[in-house]
């Protein structure tokens, strides 16, 4: 069966933000697109409403970025995909920071209004790193089609995610740079991208497209090894 590639962006990104990598051609690649959210709904609930998404005739590959990546871990609950590719995200409650621990006890970020957070840009070079003028500018085109009341709603989700779920075959791709979720605080089986900001997707696509390759290559192989040993079983 062939795989299927889905991508699925951060808080306040679209697809865009993947526009550097460089995946393999053989795969189909698909956007996965953000539905509404219903009011006080809960992420399990919001990511059963993204599985119609996800073609039934393919083998699916989710790579989500920051809170794309906590979605694909919830997603892969229900898809059982290939493989689940994190990049600038984190796999479970065990990985979020001690900042995002007390945010969840104390939710002042839910009085904060969400608008304020994303068009002021003094915060964008302490959450994304250094950006080029270009990096700013593609940050304030995506700015501008920025559903406010998703990207609330979504935050919360981040910082009030418990789930203790690890998928099966989970690659984990971070920066040495990230200050939303610092690399201290991940897994020592990820990858780590020395000076990579939250930004990296973007300003580092050729190091984590190389990591993405070699980890479906891999899979392709245990695929076929698997393809085999059922033939000579039969």
């Amino acid at each position: 069966m062939e795989t299927t590639i889905y991508l699925i962006p951060g808080v306040g990104a679209n697809q865009d933000i993947f526009k550097n990598l460089d995946l393999p051609k053989e795969s189909e690649v698909i956007h996965l697109k953000w539905v509404k959210h219903k009011s006080g709904e809960s992420i399990q609930s919001y990511v059963k409403r993204l599985v119609p998404q996800i073609k039934k005739d393919t083998t699916p590959i989710l790579i989500g970025m920051s809170f794309g990546g906590i979605v694909a871990v919830e997603l892969s609950k229900l898809v059982k995909p290939a493989k689940t590719i994190l990049i600038s995200s984190i796999r479970s409650r065990k990985e979020r920071p001690i900042k995002f621990s007390v945010m969840s006890k104390l939710p002042f970020h839910k009085f904060i209004p969400g608008g304020v957070v994303a068009r002021l840009n003094f915060w964008w070079s302490w959450a994304l790193g250094n950006l080029t003028k270009k990096d700013r500018k593609m940050i304030a085109e995506m700015i501008k089609g920025i559903d406010i009341d998703f990207n609330h709603w979504a935050a919360d989700k981040a910082i009030t995610w418990e789930n203790e779920h690890v998928p099966d075959n989970l690659v984990q791709i971070h920066g040495t740079a990230d200050t939303i979720f610092p690399h201290i605080y991940v897994d020592p089986s990820a990858y780590l991208i020395k000076d990579g900001t939250h930004w990296m997707v973007v300003n580092k696509a050729k190091e984590i497209s190389n990591i993405i390759k070699k980890e479906l290559a891999q899979q392709k192989v245990i695929n076929s090894h698997d393809k085999e040993r059922l033939s000579h079983a039969a």
